[in-house]
């Protein structure tokens, strides 16, 4: 079954945006000093690199052009993540933000295709 195989890489993807949400669901005045403002776009593009890659992993094989596909969801799903955090106190959406999810997500999965192209 599906949500019993924790070796599932499906469960790891899926599990990574659930760990997104809910570090976006963190308010603004309870958010720790280390996310300074400075690093904020580099953890971005790490977190939706982490991402990328996971669905690259999850997916190569289910899908003809399965990069194009974990890209383009992922930049829609750092849409939806900025919008979630509008709703929280003292978090603030930001165009920035999705742009470092996009360059995120695309080398993940970028790097995801490769190491899988190797691996065949």
């Amino acid at each position: 079954m599906l949500f019993l195989d924790m070796k599932n890489p499906k469960i790891h993807f899926f599990g990574f945006l659930a760990l997104i949400l809910l570090g976006s669901s963190i308010p603004g005045a309870s958010m720790p000093p280390v996310l300074a403002l400075t690093w904020d776009k580099l953890l971005h593009v790490a977190e939706y690199s982490i991402l990328g890659w996971l669905g690259y992993r999850a997916y190569y094989s289910a899908y003809q052009k399965p990069l194009v596909y974990i890209i383009i969801f992922g930049i829609l799903f750092g849409c939806i993540d900025e919008s979630w955090q509008s709703m929280i106190p003292g978090r603030f959406p930001s165009h920035y933000d999705v742009f470092a999810d996009g360059i995120g997500v695309i080398c993940g999965a970028v790097t995801g295709s490769f190491l899988y192209k190797k691996s065949k």
